[in-house]
């Protein structure tokens, strides 16, 4: 096996532990929502693996709706889990309001995957690869970037609300995961050169923190200084 598959298997396995851990969540909308998530994403990075492989060009565009699953697999199940560990949010809106909010990001991205306004591009010594095309690629940065600012704004308030070390290192981890979704977009910006599929080691690191924010019992708004 190449040494490029390496990352894209070590992501699944992440996918698939956030998927055995939120099997046995207490909240049944969270559940049920970022189970169907997690599932989806991932089929994100077995499109991934196939497309190394040099395969049937249909077999390609087949695999292709799930090339940009993580948009609203990760992205949503983030909002959810900053909902859960943040107890001013948790105790005080409701998960159909949060999903409610959230609903027009998730009707871009599954308007997006839908459509499939994307070509597939050849790509030397790692197979093919899915290109978003204009004006589409813009759109998409756009809606990521107020994403991100989102869930900056959810995590510095958390900081700045609970002293504790426990949800403060659960802030850190999403920070530090969407300041790497960050860096990965404008590398594509200014088309660097990438060894790998774009974004995979900052997903990774989101699918990390949001098991971890899933694994914890989250503490209480009354215990907030």
């Amino acid at each position: 096996m190449s040494a490029s598959f390496i990352p894209l298997f070590s992501v699944l396995i992440i996918v698939i532990l956030n998927i055995m851990q939120i099997k046995n969540h207490p909240n049944r909308v969270l559940r049920s929502i970022c189970l169907i998530l997690f599932i989806f994403t991932g089929f994100r990075y077995v499109a991934l693996i196939v497309f190394r492989l040099n395969l049937d060009m249909n077999f390609l565009k087949f695999f292709s709706y799930f090339y940009y699953a993580s948009s609203i697999g990760i992205t949503i199940p983030t909002i959810f889990a900053l909902w859960y560990i943040i107890p001013a949010f948790r105790e005080r809106i409701k998960e159909w309001t949060v999903l409610t909010l959230s609903a027009p990001f998730s009707f871009f991205y599954l308007y997006l995957i839908y459509l499939q306004p994307v070509q597939i591009i050849k790509h030397d010594g790692f197979g093919y690869r899915l290109q978003l095309l204009a004006p589409w690629n813009r759109w998409l940065s756009i809606v990521q970037g107020i994403v991100t600012l989102i869930v900056f704004g959810m995590c510095f308030y958390g900081f700045r609300r609970y002293k504790y070390k426990f949800p403060r290192s659960q802030y850190l981890l999403f920070i530090l995961g969407y300041v790497l979704t960050t860096i990965d977009g404008l590398c594509m910006l200014f088309n660097s050169v990438y060894p790998i599929e774009p974004f995979i080691f900052s997903e990774a690191f989101i699918l990390i923190a949001i098991l971890y924010a899933f694994a914890t019992k989250p503490i209480k708004e009354k215990y907030s200084h």
